[in-house]
């Protein structure tokens, strides 16, 4: 008796092989490349905090340089990053804050400066 096999199930199992075995390595990969966003992302928020701490310190002389109209990146120019608490079609809204609890609120109308409110700057 002589054993045949058929060269097409041969291929089939060695095709299904590295397939599993690409598979496995793009989902190990991506994971890796995954954590590596989030890490990175964590580190900018902490290190985008700590700059502001350091370097983010306003007071009312910032805040009257702020002038309606003006872009995002023009208020960032003045007082550093900020944080965004509310966004819709058309309005955000950016808060900037001291570490002795004094702020400045901003609002941005289609990306403008429409409106800015302030509480305990000296």
């Amino acid at each position: 008796m002589v054993n045949k096999t058929n060269p097409t199930q041969s291929n089939n199992t060695v095709v299904r092989s590295l397939m599993n075995i690409a598979l496995s390595l793009g989902v190990m990969l991506g994971s890796g490349l995954a954590y590596g966003f989030v890490q990175t992302a964590f580190y900018s928020k902490q290190h985008e905090q700590s700059a502001q701490a350091e370097l983010g310190r306003f007071g009312r002389a910032e805040y009257e340089q702020l002038k309606p109209g003006m872009s995002l990146t023009e208020v960032r120019s003045i007082l550093y990053r900020g944080v965004e608490v509310s966004r819709s079609a058309t309005i955000a809204t950016f808060v900037w804050e001291n570490p002795d609890g004094s702020k400045i609120t901003v609002t941005f109308e289609h990306d403008r400066l429409k409106s800015k409110a302030q509480s305990g700057l000296k």
